[in-house]
């Protein structure tokens, strides 16, 4: 699998939420309020390690150099 985009994520979360039958039941199965799955849905929260620890994901942080830019040694 490769990196995924915070755009990748929300829409794993509305499929999940679409297989469960609803926001609420997605939310009631992995211990969290519908309003909080809301919220991340509608970007007014972050997504949390929670979520993505419910969808099997996990949270990597990646740097890369802008193009152009030389490399320095450490």
């Amino acid at each position: 699998m490769g990196d995924l985009t915070a755009a990748d994520v929300y829409g794993r979360l509305r499929a999940a939420c679409r297989e469960a039958g609803s926001q609420q039941a997605w939310a009631e199965k992995h211990g969290m309020s519908p309003q909080y799955v809301s919220d991340v849905l509608n970007a007014k929260r972050p997504i949390p390690d929670s979520i993505l620890s419910a969808l099997g994901l996990i949270r990597v942080t990646v740097y890369r150099a802008k193009s152009g830019n030389r490399r320095i040694a450490a």
